[in-house]
């Protein structure tokens, strides 16, 4: 058995060390609260590709694509309309037809940006291409930061963990040699 070791952290907290599904739904959430990021008119009606038959259940899927976005645009810059296009796109199935792959829609991706372009947290390159600001980037990291103090648990009691666990280690080597030992006493 090998001795557990105290991991600290250095710095800050980025998107990146976050699990995405629960900065997606805390950023939603942020979105959502916020007055400058607004819902289309036309967002319960419309569907989200061309392998869709209906438009998404969940009332606050329009925020959760646009954090999803914004997530993936952190992580991989200079991505535009057509990447998220590829990034949502679905297999289509039907029926007896062999099953072929249809870009998702663009004109979601495309809102998305635009109002992330009109708060400032997404900027529009030469290539045509998007890319987070560093406004965007304070505001996303800041939301990061507050996630990740919540799931970590309190240091001082997770050292106190590990160094307990350091001590039953000892203990169970300890006894494990002193067995060994006398087996082989026995032997001789």
């Amino acid at each position: 058995m090998e001795y557990l070791t105290r991991i600290y952290m250095y710095g800050g907290v980025s998107v990146k060390d976050v699990e995405s599904s629960k900065f997606i739904k805390a950023y939603a959430e942020h979105l959502k609260r916020g007055d400058k990021f607004k819902e289309p008119s036309w967002v319960d009606i419309v569907k989200t590709g061309f392998t869709k038959e209906l438009s998404p259940y969940d009332r606050d899927w329009y925020y959760i694509r646009a954090a999803s976005i914004l997530r993936r645009l952190y992580i991989r810059p200079f991505t535009g309309v057509g990447g998220f296009k590829k990034i949502y796109s679905k297999k289509n199935k039907i029926r007896v037809k062999p099953s072929h792959y249809n870009k998702g829609s663009g004109k979601i991706p495309r809102s998305i940006l635009h109002q992330f372009e009109k708060i400032g947290i997404v900027k529009k390159t030469k290539k045509g291409t998007r890319k987070v600001t560093s406004l965007g980037r304070k505001e996303m990291d800041a939301i990061a930061l507050k996630i990740h103090k919540e799931t970590q648990p309190n240091k001082k009691e997770e050292i106190d963990e590990i160094d307990e666990l350091n001590e039953i280690i000892e203990e169970t080597k300890e006894e494990t040699k002193e067995e060994e030992e006398e087996k082989e006493k026995e032997e001789n």
